[in-house]
């Protein structure tokens, strides 16, 4: 089963969009205790609602001092920090971030990123959505708190279409 990740940006933006639940069909979701901080402040009903299939995890030696120390940096923030350390005390599969420099540091690492659009791609690809309702969460994502710009939207609706278009021709 894969092993993935998760920053605080894909469980905020598709909890938003109504489609937590795609996260739970990518495979063992892990997250650092301050991912768990992080999301207890901005839902209040996170610890009393927080999906049985999210594990949160303790940092241990030597991945602790070193999320702390990026995260001194500025670069990272507590919680993107904790959750690339994390992706690499798990030997995890997938890191899930929608923050840019947090995808690019964890690259540099050799960790495999995806965000929240690239989840709703996924899950459409591997049949757990059809058209219309990853569609439907792709426009839901757009009115979330995640930033996307008008050209990003655009490609990853381009995909649904070439995916879906593909398969009918199969």
């Amino acid at each position: 089963m894969r092993v993935v990740v998760c920053d605080t940006g894909p469980l905020l933006h598709l909890s938003e969009a109504q489609a937590l639940d795609v996260l739970s069909l990518t495979g063992e979701v892990h997250i650092p205790k301050a991912v768990d901080a992080e999301m207890a402040q901005r839902d209040a009903t996170w610890q009393t609602q927080k999906p049985k299939w999210v594990q949160v995890n303790v940092l241990a030696l030597p991945h602790a001092p070193q999320a702390a120390a990026w995260q001194q940096t500025g670069f990272l923030d507590v919680g993107e920090a904790e959750a690339i350390a994390l992706a690499r005390q798990l030997t995890a599969d997938w890191l899930l971030t929608d923050d840019a420099a947090a995808r690019v540091f964890a690259q540099l690492l050799g960790v495999e990123v995806h965000g929240s659009l690239g989840i709703v791609l996924w899950a459409a690809a591997v049949g757990h959505l059809q058209r219309g309702d990853a569609e439907a969460t792709l426009d839901r994502l757009e009115q979330s708190s995640l930033w996307i710009s008008a050209a990003v939207l655009e490609e990853a609706k381009a995909a649904l279409d070439k995916l879906f278009t593909q398969r009918s021709l199969e």
